[in-house]
């Protein structure tokens, strides 16, 4: 400790620094949430890919899984994509028959964490002579070499073919800035320059031997990424030990948690904005700091009256990194992680910066706007409110309610991306798929490391969500063929559909309720109804997987984030959850007549203008839950003759359209537009009807069925 602080100065200023970090988010309960929710996102689209017949695996890595940001941090969602399928051989006895396999290669022009991969035969242990395909290229010396280039341009060549914007950095690519995908190998044997990681003393005794001996079972894996300073950086190959750095990072407690975000937010506020030009202090940096400090800090240091402590230790080991001019890798630590990150003037200033963070005893802190760290720590009266539980719930709500949003958006696209393969087949043939793939859904994903108990679970409860949404789709698919030939609906059929019918709150009973009005038994159609409307009450969150729903913009409802925050590290409930209801082209006879123009919904040139994303569900008719239920209870109250009820659901379903309270919760307003606009229709309101379907183009001009109700009305009023 710097002379002339005493001891309770930083007592005091660690257990204000927990308590804003805590009311930023930063607690047990939130980073246990935000790790759940990506490993489970994470094991869900590994097995749409396989169902797919893909084989990749996907990884999500970085804050966001690893629980280590805040709010306001804008962390971006990493994700890697890992071919599997690749054989990648450290040695010839790696070889295998029939698969393609690739040899790493330590060339001499290579620097540490860097190989080139040598095309190798599939059909005998023998170097490839001649270039294969886009990705071989040939070496100096003839040799064929895997050519890193390939991910890069094809990301680029589907940017620019869909007009849309490419996002680069390092190894990563993407279409979104939020997300970064970087493609990937994965090698089962590491390299020997993690051999010195394995053998070294740790006067802190972390990792475990235990942990070190899962970490040399995890591997590592090759990433597309030459060195910055290389002359053949096409050729080269990145070794990334990603699974043991998150293997480590699962294995920190809270604290750790507390002072690895705090650095994080003096590398964002304070230090980077201190430095000119593109270099820049990554989170990397901070990381491996946090690596080191917990290797060498005997665990009594690790207490929440000491964070201050560690913080400014891990500060040192910048600072002394910097002064060296090499900041080693934790695992590779003959590698230079300052490589290509700053020049000499940017590590001057940033040897300034560090001392001067250090020296001043962290005080820069209260300058940090990220989050209101500086506010929470300077405020006057903070030592008697800390215990004030208010910021922390909200906080709480606030993260909870978006991990639950965004996973359940994204297992939608996943669904999505399934039925997108479907969408030329014959009702029979979609029936025979989806019963296919229900069949044939993956027991346990090969790649499953040992240790990794929590995703074996996650494969398993995302097995049941997928299985109950395709159940959904063959239920109506079957049952649209029936009522086509006027078939009865058989057993198996309605096993389906309550097989189905917890998919959330609403989707599945709707649809089933729809089916039952275009079946004629209006009565059980009714009931069905009223269920929906009992569970669907004000906590029901709807949900969009069309795109139309911006997971980083919407501010979930209050009382379905005050509803998931009761200590359940599970936020993914369906119980809570409303999806928009989709009706394929082949479900047509179990819809409403009406949104038959939905799945035809193209006029003139329309689809030419439909965005890369609207391109598949614009080929069916897709409704928000809330405005579809009162759509099918006019109907049904209609049919039975109930009149009071039918106008309550006429009433009901304009305000779910022109309620400025409910409007956030409409992700397909046009079409909700256009059901209205159709009950005027039957209620004789012709005009009425009109301006609607006129107020649906002018908010949607084209592929909007509105369009067909507007050519329909007018050429019948001549």
């Amino acid at each position: 400790m710097a002379a002339g602080v005493s001891g309770w100065f930083y007592d005091v200023m660690s257990l204000r620094l927990i308590a804003a970090l805590e009311d930023m988010g930063v607690t047990e309960l939130i980073v246990g949430r935000r790790r759940h929710a990506f490993l489970q996102n994470e094991s869900a689209l590994t097995t749409y890919r396989q169902l797919l017949g893909d084989n990749s695996v996907i990884y999500h890595f970085g804050s966001m899984t690893e629980g280590t940001t805040t709010p306001a941090m804008g962390s971006d969602i990493d994700t890697l994509v890992c071919d599997d399928i690749m054989n990648i051989m450290s040695g010839w006895p790696d070889w295998k028959r029939g698969r393609h396999n690739l040899l790493i290669v330590k060339h001499a022009t290579c620097s540490p964490q860097h190989y080139r991969l040598q095309e190798i035969r599939d059909d005998v242990p023998l170097p490839i002579t001649f270039p294969i395909d886009e990705f071989s290229f040939i070496g100096e010396d003839g040799t064929i070499f895997r050519n890193n280039m390939a991910w890069e341009n094809s990301a680029r060549r589907h940017a620019a073919e869909n007009n849309q914007p490419h996002f680069h950095s390092g190894p990563s690519h993407s279409l979104h800035e939020m997300y970064d995908f970087v493609f990937a190998y994965r090698c089962r044997q590491l390299p020997t320059e993690c051999d010195s990681w394995f053998n070294r003393v740790r006067p802190g005794r972390w990792p475990t031997t235990e942990m070190l001996q899962a970490a040399r079972d995890l591997g590592c894996f090759l990433l597309p990424d030459g060195h910055c300073y290389s002359e053949y950086r096409s050729l080269e190959w990145r070794v990334s030990p990603s699974l043991i750095e998150r293997h480590l990072m699962f294995s920190m407690h809270i604290i750790h948690i507390q002072c690895y975000v705090t650095l994080k937010l003096l590398k964002k506020d304070i230090i980077n904005p201190y430095l000119n030009g593109d270099g820049k202090l990554t989170s990397f940096h901070c990381k491996t700091a946090l690596f080191y400090a917990r290797e060498h800090l005997l665990p009594v240091m690790w207490t929440v009256n000491q964070l201050y402590e560690c913080v400014i230790f891990c500060l040192k080991l910048l600072r002394d990194w910097t002064t060296e001019s090499h900041c080693p890798h934790y695992i590779m630590d003959q590698v230079n992680l300052f490589d290509g990150k700053l020049n000499v003037d940017q590590r001057n200033r940033l040897l300034a910066i560090l001392s001067t963070i250090i020296d001043t005893h962290l005080a820069p802190l209260a300058f940090v706007e990220t989050d209101d760290l500086g506010k929470r720590l300077l405020h006057k009266v903070y030592t008697v409110a800390i215990w004030d539980m208010t910021p922390r719930r909200a906080v709480c709500q606030k993260v909870t309610g978006f991990l639950s949003v965004f996973y359940n958006v994204w297992q939608m696209r996943n669904v999505s991306g399934i039925l997108e393969l479907a969408t030329d087949e014959t009702p029979a043939e979609l029936c025979l798929h989806l019963y296919s793939l229900i069949t044939r859904l993956p027991l346990q994903h090969p790649h499953r490391h040992r240790t990794e108990n929590t995703l074996c679970r996650l494969d398993a409860v995302n097995r049941v969500y997928i299985s109950r949404y395709l159940q959904q789709h063959l239920a109506s698919a079957a049952a649209s063929i029936c009522l086509q030939h006027g078939m009865p609906i058989g057993n198996r059929i309605w096993s389906w559909y309550s097989a189905a019918i917890d998919t959330d709150v609403a989707s599945t009973r709707l649809k089933l309720a729809s089916m039952l009005y275009c079946k004629g038994d209006l009565q059980m159609a009714a009931k069905v109804l009223e269920d929906v409307e009992r569970r669907y009450d004000n906590s029901v969150q709807a949900i969009c997987g069309c795109y139309r729903m911006n997971v980083f913009n919407t501010k979930p409802l209050k009382l379905f984030t005050e509803l998931l925050n009761e200590g359940d590290i599970d936020v993914a409930s369906a119980n809570r959850v409303a999806y928009c209801v989709r009706f394929l082209r082949q479900e047509a006879f179990c819809a409403p007549p009406v949104l038959h123009y939905e799945m035809l919904r193209a006029v003139g040139d329309d689809i030419q203008h439909r965005h890369l994303t609207e391109r598949t569900w614009m080929n069916w008719a897709v409704v928000d839950a809330r405005p579809f239920l009162h759509y099918l209870q006019y109907l049904t109250f209609r049919g039975l003759g109930r009149r009071h009820m039918q106008l309550q659901a006429f009433h009901a379903l304009g305000t779910s359209i022109v309620d400025g309270n409910r409007q956030h919760q409409l992700f397909h307003a046009e079409t909700a537009t256009n059901l209205f606009a159709h009950c005027c229709e039957m209620e004789g309101l012709i005009d009425d009807a009109l301006d609607l379907y006129l107020a649906s183009q002018e908010d949607i001009p084209r592929n909007n069925a509105a369009n067909w109700h507007i050519r329909r009305l007018t050429s019948a009023q001549r």
